[in-house]
């Protein structure tokens, strides 16, 4: 297999490589860094829903749109990408998802592992050291190739990162950074010290090596004109802003066992503000706000400690409004009905 050890690269070519190499069936491994800061989306994902265009233009943060799911990243030179390419009738790639990741993330665990880091995998992809995360993994098919994409983070810019997404409310993001905050963490945190990317790149090789066979080479004439073919369509504004997937409701992963999500549910006489944080579909942490102030502050309260620690299905959630006695029967089942993601009722 091949592999690639690029260094410092120009932001745009930290994601296209990849996309050449697995438009051109070519099995590869490539470990690199953008040179200069961007924001990379899934391809699922909405950009004009999820980021804020004026922030990342008044900062000047360029936009990438991968062919690779998985969510909205900020990405910069104090982080180590490795990007993993694989024929999909390669007999050595496990066809169960759960396997995929952690046969192929097997040797970055190793890497953490090196430097005396408790890492391990948190299904499906996230790499953790105490329960926070410090890789987000993202896996797709292109062509006819599998592609895993992946970073170790080196140190993070949280306030930057909060700064350039989109959001319902200021509220929503400040609970986003201080999520960020509590379940993301950096190779700098961890060890106490800067950690150099030769050093992590180094491991990197070592463990990628004990896993494939590889051949070290360079981008050669043909990578390159694949790249000049494809820089047109990812550069494009048609592809960039080409519809995704959209909610009813404003959502964040901050990793794999924490969601925010913000919700604006009309009631009959107000309106209400709920935020959430989830973990694995129970919320762990919830605001209410009642923009017209026709709730007692107090009786929110008891709505919100009714909630906590629910699950996110309709009977639970409706039991658990119902039996806090801060709405009446048709509020109460329309706001818990909001909450589960179904159509909330009118009244006749």
């Amino acid at each position: 297999m091949e592999f690639y050890n690029l260094g410092l690269v120009p932001w745009f070519e930290s994601q296209v490589i990849y996309h050449a190499l697995a438009h051109l069936n070519r099995e590869a491994i490539i470990l690199c860094s953008p040179a200069t800061p961007y924001v990379c989306a899934g391809f699922h994902q909405d950009i004009p829903s999820e980021v804020d265009l004026k922030a990342c233009k008044e900062l000047g943060i360029p936009l990438f749109r991968r062919e690779v799911g998985g969510g909205l990243v900020f990405l910069d030179a104090r982080q180590v990408f490795f990007q993993i390419v694989l024929h999909r009738k390669n007999p050595d790639v496990p066809i169960n998802r759960e396997r995929f990741y952690r046969k192929l993330l097997e040797p970055v665990i190793q890497t953490l592992r090196d430097f005396n880091l408790a890492a391990e995998l948190r299904s499906p992809c996230d790499l953790i050291i105490n329960s926070k995360k410090i890789s987000g993994n993202g896996a797709g098919q292109i062509g006819e190739c599998y592609v895993l994409v992946g970073n170790i983070l080196l140190d993070f810019n949280y306030e930057v990162m909060s700064s350039l997404i989109r959001v319902p409310s200021e509220g929503f993001r400040q609970e986003y950074l201080h999520q960020m905050q509590e379940n993301l963490t950096t190779l700098q945190s961890e060890m106490g010290r800067a950690v150099s990317k030769e050093e992590v790149i180094e491991r990197l090789k070592t463990n990628f090596t004990g896993a494939f066979s590889l051949t070290s080479t360079q981008l050669d004439n043909q990578v390159l004109e694949q790249i000049r073919k494809l820089t047109p369509m990812f550069k494009s504004n048609k592809w960039l802003m080409e519809a995704g997937r959209r909610l009813l409701y404003r959502e964040i992963k901050v990793a794999e066992n924490c969601y925010i999500r913000e919700y604006q549910v009309s009631l009959d006489g107000t309106d209400l503000t709920c935020r959430l944080v989830l973990a694995g579909q129970r919320i762990t942490k919830i605001t209410l706000i009642d923009s017209n102030r026709l709730i007692p502050p107090l009786l929110l309260r008891q709505l919100e400690y009714s909630l906590l620690e629910k699950k996110m299905d309709f009977n639970t959630l409706n039991e658990a409004c119902m039996e806090a006695h801060a709405l009446n029967p048709f509020n109460a089942k329309n706001l818990a009905l909001a909450l589960s993601g179904k159509k909330v009722a009118t009244t006749v």
